[in-house]
């Protein structure tokens, strides 16, 4: 998420750092490197080579230390980095927190509003901390980071660390491994990652080298687990730095020395097509003379911030601080613990694999992966060119677990969406994706459309790792096939047959049906969130089935979603002609001059309207009179950073501009125009807050612009305001002078409610209410509530604002008039579910459902509704007037 304008320079560290650095027996960690960037290639770093490092431990106890004894320890663990002889940071007691942190007063601490001066070291002394933020029993046994860091020049500002003394105390873990657990979150401190040479051999059994390969001799690995695993391994010797942690260390915070005594290796990874740079592969390199002491980890892409494939740091991995003199086995090796900055590529596209010199190849018969070719180091000299190219795995099964993703590489380029794809990724719960690899167990038609390009044969919670069950791929010079068999639904259900085939030269996309015993999912094709606009819907795949091709070129998604009881794939063969590229027919409008003319109200949903690569902007003009409130926002559905800015066509001032008012990273703007004439609304990316071209973010987007004359009400989620009517309405009865407006998409008389969950019970037992969507809705998040009144009549309108968990957006207004009658009226809504009707409340009567759809006339006298399920609202672009007494 982009920051606002305005912004203070120093700002939150990345949270994801407290969140996963976790050190707990049989838990996560990261290969070595910096965890947090500042630009490409440079992380955030205390300032000053880390000359005096502030520290303020707590007032308290440790678990079973006293004050002075964690103190001590913690003055030890810092001390320890602070002894390695290539690094030069030192640190320094700031002295002692304000308080005693525990359970009731630790939130000031761990999410401090601002800098406080303070880089807290927290002695959680019962474990009441963690369990607040973690749970009960988690064997979490600290997290640290940078805390605040200055975005303007890369520094750390202040640091923060938590301990937890609760599982030494009850003997979970040797109270001599408490030593080990803060040397390690001290590094974390420093903005060290987590790293992995040795460790998975002790804890997964990993061999020792390319797996399947034992290549090393054995030798105990008693002292000899690298401190910043992210695992604590009881008798590891974790409490000391080991040489990949203080190569890790030394490369941020070098000696002078660093650079001229030690060597370095460096190369890129590169995917079984021999083109494909790939990111969060680990690649050990072992002193031929001594393997499990001079051992030296890098993860590829771990100084790349963006990790595209035209950056030459994607892919790349660069070995720090070997021994001069001393020839080194390199190899590939899959992460097998999480929580790594840089996602780890688990499983790899190819087998585990030792660099072989002028054998490399990804002919796995010309290029042996057992085989390597010894690196020698020289000082002060990098030994580059180290690249290593990953077999090219042979057609058959592959070993995908549950929830798991595996990228494979066709022997053609996939053409999908516009878009060139060399690989793809085999999701295990029944599709492929482009362009990355996700797998998540619960289907949505959100998800669908929102996320990566996608083509999903069967998109539910699939169990390939089952017993019996399988997924393999073939190939032919034509075509690529993934194939599952008999695939079980999660806890072993059924079992699921089905065929995806993708050909060469051509967007026919082929979908293959078994038995397909699952009742539920959803099938289609979609462009990913960059393509569609989150309001396509879905079609009766089973009129597709039969026809010789369905074309499918001109729509960004193509799907049908399956309740749990319609799913009728089995036997049927889908084939479509997948979508084709789609052009911005508005472009260019890249200039103010160039501004497309639109009329308010505008809604850019039927047309494409895109941000190109390289800091494109797109401006429409429209005229304005003075008064008028305008409401611009892209709309939820999009996944663009956007920046929205309102402009004067006459002279190009800017007026306003907004980056993140919207839901999540989109835009709203809201803006009485001074004057009558001609205006233009500019869409950019972030970080382009003065429209000169400098956007760093790509892809479609919806525009919507309004102008309305009435009050725009400020509503938080589940709030309610209440306002004056204007004029007597009788409603149910009674006369009212007032109504309260609820966020939630309805109107009370007498009292507000919260409620954002519908049921015709509620309707009945609660006050005297009209509901043109009685929905959880979030007008904060996104759109606005307006309220135009007159002598005769009063609008509410809800424009464009989202429900709670979702990303599309709802458009209805209700009119109260004078002679009692009600007016509800609707744009787009999202799939809603909810109730739409009218009730005297206080516990009337319920009188049934009614079909407001097919209904003919309507009264506003006692309880009329309807509730609709997910997805099942028919009342788009409806009237529904209900006649006053």
């Amino acid at each position: 998420m982009s920051s606002a304008p305005g912004q203070p320079r120093a700002s939150r560290a990345a949270r994801t750092l407290a969140a996963i650095l976790l050190l707990v027996v049989p838990a996560p960690a990261l290969a070595g490197g910096a965890a947090v960037l500042w630009q490409e290639g440079k992380p955030f770093l205390w300032p000053g080579g880390g000359a005096a490092i502030p520290f303020h431990p707590d007032r308290g106890g440790l678990g079973l230390l006293d004050h002075d004894g964690a103190v001590a320890m913690v003055e030890e663990a810092f001390g320890r980095w602070q002894q390695i002889p290539t690094a030069s940071a030192t640190f320094v007691n700031g002295g002692v927190l304000p308080v005693d942190v525990n359970g009731d007063n630790f939130v000031p601490f761990f999410l401090p509003p601002a800098p406080d001066g303070l880089s807290a070291v927290v002695f959680d002394h019962d474990g009441s901390i963690f369990r607040q933020i973690f749970g009960s029993n988690t064997g979490i046994l600290g997290f640290a980071s940078p805390e605040w860091v200055d975005t303007a020049d890369g520094r750390v500002i202040e640091g923060q660390a938590f301990l937890n003394g609760e599982p030494f105390v009850r003997g979970v873990f040797p109270a001599s491994e408490l030593l080990a657990v803060a040397v390690h979150e001290f590094g974390h401190y420093c903005n060290l990652q987590h790293t992995s040479v040795n460790g998975q051999i002790v804890q997964f059994n990993d061999t020792r080298g390319p797996a399947p390969f034992d290549i090393f001799p054995p030798e105990s690995l008693f002292q000899k687990i690298e401190t910043m695993y992210p695992r604590i391994i009881v008798g590891g010797g974790q409490d000391s730095p080991h040489a990949d942690d203080a190569a890790i260390f030394s490369s941020l915070y070098p000696d002078p020395s660093f650079a001229a005594i030690t060597g370095i290796i460096q190369g890129v990874v590169l995917g079984p097509n021999g083109r494909t740079r790939l990111t969060g592969v680990n690649v050990v390199a072992r002193n031929l003379a001594n393997p499990f002491v001079d051992a030296v980890s890098a993860i590829t892409s771990h100084e790349a911030l963006v990790r595209s494939q035209d950056n030459p740091r994607t892919g790349a991995f660069r070995i720090t601080g070997l021994t001069p003199g001393a020839s080194y086995a390199v190899y590939a090796d899959e992460l097998q613990a999480n929580a790594y900055a840089t996602p780890r590529l688990s499983p790899l596209p190819g087998p585990e694999e030792f660099y072989n010199g002028a054998g490399e190849s990804t002919d796995p018969v010309a290029d042996d992966p057992s085989e390597f070719t010894p690196v020698p180091v020289a000082a002060g000299v990098p030994t580059g060119g180290i690249d290593i190219l990953m077999n090219r795995p042979s057609p058959g099964p592959i070993g995908l677990r549950r929830n798991g993703v595996f990228q494979l590489f066709p022997p053609f380029p996939i053409g999908l969406c516009g878009a060139e794809f060399e690989d793809l990724f085999v999701d295990a719960n029944g599709g492929l994706t482009f362009g990355v690899g996700v797998s998540f167990p619960l289907e949505s038609v959100d998800g669908f459309l929102g996320g990566p390009p996608r083509v999903a044969a069967l998109w539910d919670d699939l169990n390939p790792a089952a017993p019996g069950a399988e997924v393999s791929f073939s190939e032919t010079r034509n075509a690529f096939t993934v194939s599952y068999r008999s695939v079980p639904e999660f806890r072993r259900i059924g079992a699921n047959s089905f065929d995806i085939t993708l050909f060469r030269a051509s967007d026919r996309v082929e979908l293959t049906y078994g038995d397909i015993t699952a009742r539920d999912g959803l099938a289609g094709i979609s462009c990913g969130g960059r393509v569609t606009n989150a309001r396509e819907k879905e079609v009766d795949l089973s009129r597709v089935a039969g026809r010789a091709t369905y074309n499918a070129r001109n729509q960004t998604a193509v799907f049908e979603s399956f309740d749990g009881n319609d799913n009728d794939l089995s036997g049927r063969v889908l084939t479509f002609n997948a979508p084709n590229a789609f052009k911005d027919l508005d472009e260019p409008n890249d200039t103010l001059g160039q501004a497309t003319r639109i009329r308010l109200p505008f809604n850019s949903s039927g047309r494409t309207t895109a941000l190109g690569l390289g800091g494109d902007r797109d401006f429409f003009r429209f005229a304005g009179r003075a008064g008028e409130t305008v409401i611009a926002q892209t709309v939820p559905g999009n996944q663009v950073d956007t920046v929205l800015g309102l402009f004067e066509l006459a002279g190009g001032a800017l007026l306003a501009v907004n980056d993140d008012g919207g839901a999540g990273v989109l835009s709203r703007l809201v803006f009485t125009l001074p004057s009558d004439g001609l205006y233009a609304m500019g869409v950019t990316s972030f970080p382009d807050l003065d429209f000169t071209g400098t956007g760093g973010d790509f892809g479609r987007f919806v525009l919507d612009i309004r102008a309305f004359r009435g009050q725009i009400l400020t509503l938080a989620d589940d709030g309610f305001v209440e306002i004056p009517i204007g004029f007597p309405f009788l409603f149910q009865g009674r006369s009212w002078e007032r109504v309260f407006v609820n966020a939630n998409g309805n109107l009370t008389f007498g009292k507000g409610d919260a409620e954002f969950e519908p049921t015709p019970a509620r309707l009945l037992a609660g006050p005297p209410r009209i509901a043109p969507l009685w929905d959880d809705l979030s007008p904060d998040r996104g759109g606005a509530v307006v309220v135009e009144g007159g002598p005769t009549a009063l609008t509410v309108r809800f424009v464009d604002v989202p429900e709670f968990f979702a990303v599309g957006a709802n458009s209805f207004a209700v009119t109260l008039e004078a002679g009692g009658a009600i007016r509800f009226q609707y744009g787009a809504t999202n799939q809603n579910d909810g109730i739409v009707g009218i009730t005297p409340g206080g516990g009337a009567a319920d009188p049934g459902p009614t079909d407001l759809s097919a209904a003919g006339t309507l009264t506003a006298a006692g309880t009329v509704y309807e509730r609709f399920g997910p997805g099942a609202l028919d009342l788009d672009r409806r009237t529904l007037v209900f006649t006053g007494p």
